[in-house]
């Protein structure tokens, strides 16, 4: 049974690997649901509908990987997290995750479905930066984008600080908001995406749970949390902190997020081919699937920019992580992408007089999008 409930953006997170899939029969659907969840120590019921279960942390699904036979889970990482802190009253940080975490020694996990897993076999797969540059994206996806491409400088990480919008989509739409972290040949590109999405057909955040691998560690946080309030256009703005990086120890790219520097979980690196020592490209933007009538979803705050930050989406405190773990602004090889069909635009306002550090800002209202 569907819940009737309002849209609200979910926390994305998305990895590039040729294992993730989703069977068709009812059977393997149901073989999947028993194999994805694990005996719970306790569980919550959220407002939005969702079943948390609290799992042990040694025995969560991303462990059940092939890849992952004899992953140890890593608690603490080894990282120069610096620059999440705030520079500008303008925007208010977003807040999700369980109001009472999780019993120690266990991690909070999203109960999986049959419907569940029946809604993912339409989730569109992210683009990755090469194939964006390339113009190989599937035709009903359209994308803008600020790519850094100083491949002289090694990346351990990136992030930035993003504001968040609730836009209305309909249910065969998708408007995603994402860093990315890339390197490899297009053909077996390794990938990591991490950003905010609105859609319909996925609010309950199934788009997370297609790809075990991402380790959870916070006892209150989970890759699939609504974020709980929102910007409005020209009024409150309210924004997610984002930072990826690298344990130069380990090798495994660990999430934090927010202002507190929660350490969310990691990657580990055996899941990546070429992500193993860094990354080449980093980029951020946003990324909208059109329905099948050929209308693209909002994007943003579903506004062009026009150069005021409280008008679209920002993305701001942009950074990548060099070896010593020093955040650095986007150098000045960069690629500005806008989608041909114009329905989106992105501005580059470098490092803004608002003292935002490098930003960029983006979106637009969506409409017919076939070119």
């Amino acid at each position: 049974m569907k819940l009737n409930v309002e849209l609200v953006p979910l926390l994305l997170l998305f990895f590039s690997l040729s294992l993730c899939e989703i069977k068709e029969d009812d059977l393997d659907l149901e073989r999947q649901v028993k194999t994805m969840n694990k005996p719970s120590i306790k569980t919550f019921m959220t407002k939005e509908g969702d079943t948390i279960d609290c799992v042990d942390i040694n025995k969560q699904p991303a462990l059940d990987h092939p890849l992952l036979k004899d992953h140890k889970v890593q608690t603490k990482p080894n990282l120069h997290v610096t620059n999440l802190r705030r520079t500008s009253s303008n925007a208010k940080s977003v807040g999700f995750g369980l109001k009472e975490p999780c019993p120690t020694g266990t991690v909070p996990i999203h109960r999986v479905t049959k419907e569940y897993l029946i809604r993912a076999r339409s989730i569109p797969k992210i683009p990755s930066i090469a194939a964006i540059r390339q113009n190989t994206v599937s035709s009903n996806q359209h994308v803008v984008s600020l790519t850094d491409n100083m491949i002289e400088n090694i990346k351990y990480g990136g992030g930035g600080r993003t504001t968040v919008f609730n836009l209305t989509v309909a249910h065969d739409q998708f408007s995603a908001h994402n860093m990315w972290i890339e390197t490899g040949p297009p053909e077996h590109i390794s990938m990591i995406v991490v950003g905010w999405m609105v859609s319909d057909g996925h609010r309950n955040g199934c788009y997370n749970v297609l790809c075990p691998g991402f380790v959870q560690v916070d006892t209150r946080l989970t890759p699939s949390d609504p974020l709980r309030r929102s910007s409005t256009y020209g009024g409150w703005q309210y924004e997610v902190a984002l930072h990826i990086e690298q344990d130069r120890n380990t090798g495994n790219w660990w999430l934090i997020g927010t202002d507190r520097k929660i350490k969310v979980g990691y990657w580990p690196k055996e899941l990546f081919l070429y992500l193993r020592n860094g990354s080449l490209h980093t980029a951020w933007g946003g990324i909208g699937v059109a329905g099948s009538n050929g209308f693209c979803p909002p994007m943003g705050s579903g506004h062009r920019p026009d150069g005021i930050i409280r008008h679209a989406t920002v993305f701001r405190r942009l950074h990548w992580v060099r070896s010593d773990g020093k955040s650095l602004p986007p150098s000045d090889k960069t690629t500005r992408w806008v989608d041909r069909s114009n329905v989106y635009g992105l501005m580059n306002h470098r490092r803004s007089i608002y003292g935002t550090g490098y930003m960029i800002s983006f979106g637009g209202p969506g409409g017919y999008c076939k070119v």
